[in-house]
């Protein structure tokens, strides 16, 4: 009975769906807008559950969440845009404040560790390696990451708590603004952009379990220590995210939605993905305004405005003492003014002396200093000097610089020329001079130096005449000085340099020459002064090459080129020749200066060396430099004008048979002919050059795409193959062609492009040569970038910075963990943690594979050994390739590290043995690992079905375990040939009497479809991801198996065409998916009795399941999807695009409720 009304509610549901969602479209929507402080696909995808649970609780209206960010969101709220609001606690405040929302409905109740949490708090980190970041005040003067300034719990609660320690972030730091998500703070610090970050609790935890983020690269500073509290935080706690409404909701309708919030914690479904506890009631936010406050920021950032009545009221006694003190002042004031004006009566007769002296004095140094001079007055015997302001500033110093003593000149005389002023100073003190007159170099501020013409004279004397009192000047000659000395040297250069030079006057008739002019034209000086140079011209360049030299000398006061001129012997001659001209003070052409090179012979050197050095000398195509030359401009030029360039590498195939059965002579005739045979099929702007051998390298220009060198590629190869006659025989070639193309997605050189090229080719010979191949360049970045050299590894191996993570293996019924996987990790010191993928490639053909085979054994028994001291006894299995297997010595080299761990049992290593690694002797091997488990050590297949010899090593290996590998589990569920395989291989194991386990386990129907195939032992990230080995005693203890896997059974044969009919379905509704995205040319079957689901339906499943109501449910669901798919498709097919894509959701809802019903099919069967 019970079965009967389940089956008539849900065929009203079917037909009321068939009928039409008139209903569904006529309800409310009803928006709901919540802060993305990670990314906002993740939070759109961690909040969708709740709004689907309102649905559930409200069905008359439609709920959508929108993930926001900080900005977004408030102009959502300020537009009236929303009718909920989910945000944190400080962007509450301040939204309530601007745009009037309700008191806080709820407060959101995290989950951490099944814990239920409604507060949270701020953490402050760094780099673990950041010895000298370890408190609050050590963040000073630092780089910090943030959202940005208005993040709550990624900002505030952090300044608040520095501020209280005495740090001052605007003051004392520079922020780095990331924007949200609060991953790119991570990446900041990470990265080494950022010294500290500041991110809300639970972020570090929740990037490290998404695998972003390894916990032992960063510390937290300032660590609370709250242990009802699991997660990390460096501040106090304050209420978490607060749950509001718009003011326009209705009041019944908030009422109905906190109701649904507040019994959300019992839909462990929808909570469990959104990584939450639930919602509470309102928390006190009262701190959070006191923290706003206390910060002045947004909303209480404004000042307050105070006016002269609430300054008198307040402190109106204040102001009547200070109306006195006011009063007492101005009287005092006064009886001071009084006293000031007698005495400025008194001094009046005074300053007018002083004055006349001051003018007297002004005079003479107004007379000296206006010359532009410094002035100095030296006291011969209290050795006190004086020293004008020009004298300071001529030097580039300010007036307190200079002390008022003889040392300070002193002392800043170059030290060459102290003796020389010292003993000019003694002269004229000695009055063997009537005046002291010397120059020297003195010293700036700046450390340069200056020429200083120092002149001084006494005037004031002893009564023996000897001077008391000398007064000077100083005059900067240092332009003076570097004149001289420029005109010394260009008096050197002029008459030693090797170049030819000619001095002219305006008018361009020479005025000199030097001995070099002289040699390399033949004439005399004498013959060549008063005559203009234009006199030695060969007639080579014509008028036009004069006129426009003489124009570009005019305007630009210089020219350089080439001149062809003629000797006196009438020799004609190459020179390189610059002219410059030389301006007087008013800007007028003076002279000219020209410099002369004779490089005739390196111009007749240059013409035989061009040839030569860019053209094959058998070809005459051009050489590798020449192609060098042209594909760098062709790169320049594509990139300009936004077209591709193809770089095609070609090797003929047979040319060497041909080179050695008739001779090289025959050989260079036809590579003549092949070679103009294949450079005729080109266009003209193209280049085809001979780079050695029988191998040529074309560059095609300006393609539009790859589509359009095919044609001429195939020209080419058509060319080479043509049969040449060469003396009487008949010969035929043909090519290998490879070709690449620019630009790229990576920054590429054209070296790079060759290499490409020719990588290319050899794929092309491979694949049986006379055809092109096509370079990937995508997957040949991936493949440099993952390889290190064998040097780096081997510096690893020896620097220790290899190590073991561990994955588990469990018992998917029984929940017991029956092992672990040890699995080798690179911690790069400058990368990071390296998967193997990344450098075991490398090393697989080399010896290195044996000494790191042969660590990570040792290694992975070090760690059995640290488990069993902690009562932790887990086997694990280690990956051994067949090179190190068919070592000679690899049974007593096992022994003898088995024999280093006395404390762990053989029985608890087991090797696998990697498939598809090639075994070249078997007995050899099965010996080994038979002399391996009489020492208690088991052996494994691993990635069995992807290798050769499967069935071989299966029946010739004595193995005691095969390894599915997890390529068929991933894919099992979407691929019935994967199910298929899958199932062969667990029917092989039990036919062989071997255990099986999967890998590859990523979700829990994962596990129950391996479960109804009988396969119980698995392991995948469904289970646990490779971790290190302190984190596995941790994950052993809180690990327990999804309750569906433990009660369910194993499907009979009879059943297991249902499970392949689940995965016809899935493939199906892909396929209509990707058609509607444009991801695939034509859309899979429509009919629905012509599907492969559709054939089963009718045949194998009417047979065994049609009279189960279940089955009539699955029929009506397939019917439904393939209307709705010829809906859509039909709806794409009229380019209604946008409305056929919004039907997706819905095939996809039918797709997960016909998979529903196979399962009640199974069970119905059952």
């Amino acid at each position: 009975m019970t079965t009967f009304f389940r089956l008539l509610f849900l065929l009203a549901g079917l037909a009321s769906v068939l009928q039409g969602s008139t209903l569904a479209y006529s309800a409310e929507t009803v928006k709901i807008g919540v802060l993305a402080y990670r990314s906002k696909a993740q939070t759109q995808a961690q909040w969708q559950p709740l709004a689907k649970a309102l649905k559930q609780a409200i069905p008359e209206y439609d709920f959508e969440m929108e993930a926001l960010t900080i900005p977004e969101l408030e102009a959502s709220v300020l537009s009236r845009q929303l009718d909920f609001v989910l945000t944190n606690s400080a962007h509450y405040i301040r939204l309530n404040h601007a745009g009037g929302l309700s008191a806080p409905l709820a407060t959101l109740a995290s989950s951490e560790d099944g814990q239920r949490i409604s507060v949270y708090g701020g953490v402050i980190f760094s780099r673990a390696a950041e010895a000298n970041l370890n408190t609050l005040t050590d963040i000073k003067n630092r780089t910090i990451a943030v959202v940005n300034v208005n993040s709550f719990g990624g900002y505030q609660m952090q300044m608040y708590a520095l501020k209280q320690a005495g740090v001052n972030l605007r003051r004392d730091n520079k922020l780095l603004i990331t924007t949200m998500p609060q991953d790119k703070v991570v990446d900041a610090v990470l990265a080494g952009r950022a010294d500290v970050g500041f991110v809300r609790s639970g972020v570090l935890e929740a990037m490290a379990h998404e695998g972003k983020l390894d916990m032992k690269q960063i510390k937290v500073i300032n660590l609370q220590n709250l242990p009802d509290f699991p997660v990390k935080v460096s501040t106090r706690l304050y209420p978490e995210w607060a749950f509001s409404s718009m003011p326009n909701v209705d009041e019944r309708l908030a009422r109905h939605v906190v109701a649904t919030l507040f019994t959300l914690e019992e839909n462990k479904a929808a909570t469990g993905t959104m990584g939450i506890h639930g919602f509470v009631v309102p928390a006190d936010y009262t701190p959070v305004v006191e923290l706003l406050k206390e910060l002045r920021v947004s909303p209480f950032d404004k000042s307050p405005v105070f006016t002269w009545q609430d300054i008198l009221v307040r402190y109106h006694w204040q102001a009547l003492f200070s109306l006195l003190a006011i009063g007492l002042i101005l009287f005092q004031s006064v009886r001071l003014l009084l006293t000031k004006l007698a005495l400025q009566s008194s001094h009046s007769v005074l300053q007018e002396q002083q004055k006349k002296l001051q003018e007297s004095e002004f005079r003479w140094k107004f007379a000296i200093e206006g010359s532009g001079d410094g002035m100095w007055d030296w006291n011969v015997e209290t050795d006190e000097a004086h020293f004008s302001k020009r004298w300071k500033e001529m030097l580039g110093y300010a007036e307190e610089d200079i002390l008022p003593c003889n040392e300070e000149w002193t002392s800043r005389i170059h030290p060459d020329d102290r003796a020389y002023v010292d003993e000019t100073i003694k002269t004229y003190l000695a009055g063997k001079s009537d005046i002291y007159l010397v120059e020297y170099r003195r010293q700036c501020k700046d450390d340069s130096y200056k020429w200083i013409l120092s002149r001084g004279m006494a005037v004031e004397h002893s009564a023996d005449g000897k001077p008391l009192r000398v007064i000077g000047t100083h005059i900067d000659i240092t332009e003076r000085k570097l004149a001289e000395e420029a005109l010394q040297l260009y008096a050197n250069v002029f008459t030693h340099a090797r170049e030819g030079i000619i001095i002219a006057n305006a008018d361009g008739n020479i005025v000199d020459v030097n001995e070099a002019l002289t040699s390399i034209s033949g004439y005399s000086r004498e013959e060549l002064l008063g005559r203009n140079p234009s006199d030695l011209s060969s007639g080579r360049q014509d008028n036009e090459f004069y006129a426009a030299m003489w124009m570009t000398l005019k305007k630009n006061g210089h020219w350089s080129g080439e001149v062809w001129n003629r000797r006196k012997n009438g020799e004609v001659y190459a020179e390189m020749k610059t002219i410059s001209a030389v301006h007087d003070a008013h800007g007028n052409v003076k002279n000219y200066v020209a410099l002369c090179s004779d490089i005739t012979l390196l111009k007749e050197h240059a013409q035989q060396l061009e040839h030569i050095a860019h053209y094959d000398a058998l070809t005459s195509l051009p050489n590798r430099v020449l192609l060098a030359d042209r594909l760098s401009q062709a790169m320049t030029q594509a990139q300009r004008r936004g077209c591709l360039l193809a770089v095609a590498f070609l090797d003929l195939d047979g040319f060497k048979a041909i080179n050695d059965n008739y001779g090289h002579d025959v050989g260079d005739q036809l590579l003549v002919a092949v070679a103009s045979r294949m450079k005729q099929t080109l266009r003209d702007g193209d280049t085809l050059s001979r780079i050695g051998g029988d191998e040529f390298v074309a560059i095609l220009l300006d393609l539009a795409d790859v589509e359009a060198s095919i044609p001429m590629l195939s020209r080419m190869l058509a060319a080479a193959a043509e049969p040449i006659e060469v003396n009487g025989d008949l010969l035929q070639v043909t090519a290998s062609l490879g070709v690449t193309f620019y630009p790229q997605v990576e920054e590429i050189d054209a070296d790079q492009l060759q290499r490409q090229a020719d990588q290319a080719m050899y794929q092309a010979k491979q694949a049986g040569k006379n055809r092109y191949y096509i370079f990937d360049a995508e997957q040949d970045s991936s493949v440099r970038s993952l390889h290190e050299s064998l040097d780096r590894i081997r510096r690893a191996l020896v620097e220790r910075e290899f190590m073991l993570y561990y994955q588990p293996k469990v018992n998917l019924r029984t929940g017991a963990i029956i092992g672990a996987e040890a699995l080798i990790r690179w911690q790069h010191p400058d990368k990071g943690i390296l998967l193997p993928a990344s450098f075991l490639p490398v090393i697989e053909d080399h010896a290195l594979a044996i000494d790191i085979g042969e660590w990570v054994i040792d290694a992975a028994l070090a760690q059995i050994e640290i488990w069993h001291a902690a009562g932790l006894d887990i086997p694990v299995s280690v990956n051994v390739g067949a090179r190190q297997l068919q070592q000679p010595d690899f049974v007593e080299r096992l022994r003898e590290t088995l024999a280093s761990h006395p404390d762990v049992a053989p029985t608890s290593l087991e090797v696998e043995l990697l498939e598809t690694s090639a075994l070249e002797d078997m007995t050899q091997v099965s010996h080994t690992i038979n002399r391996c488990r009489e020492m208690g050590v088991k052996f494994a297949l691993d990635d069995f079905g992807t290798g050769y010899s499967s069935l071989s090593y299966l029946k010739r290996l004595p193995v005691h375990i095969l390894k599915i590998d997890q390529s068929f589990v991933r894919d099992m569920l979407n691929d019935p040939d994967d199910l298929a395989i899958l199932e062969g291989v667990i029917g092989l194991a039990t036919a062989f009497q071997r255990q099986v386990i999967a890998e590859g386990v990523e979700t829990l129907e994962h596990g129950t479809v391996l479960l109804q195939l009988g396969c119980e032992l698995a392991q995948g990230y469904g289970i646990a991801r490779p971790m290190p080995a302190n984190e596995l005693p941790d994950w052993a203890s809180k690990w327990r198996p999804d309750a569906a896997w433990s009660s369910q059974p194993v499907l009979s044969r009879s059943d297991l065409p249902v499970l392949f009919a689940s995965a016809e379905h899935r493939v199906w509704t892909k396929a209509v998916e990707h058609y509607l995205k444009d991801e695939r040319e034509w859309p899979p079957i429509l009919a629905y009795q012509e599907c492969h689901f559709g054939r089963w339906l009718e045949g194998v499943g009417r047979m065994g399941h049609g009279t189960q109501p279940a089955f009539t449910l699955v029929n009506a669901l397939h019917e439904q999807a393939h209307t709705l798919a010829e809906a859509l498709c039909a709806l794409k097919m009229k380019g209604l695009h946008a409305a056929a894509l919004e039907g997706i959701p819905e095939l996809n809802s039918l797709r997960d409720a016909l998979l529903l019903e196979l399962n009640v099919l199974l069970q119905q069967h059952e």
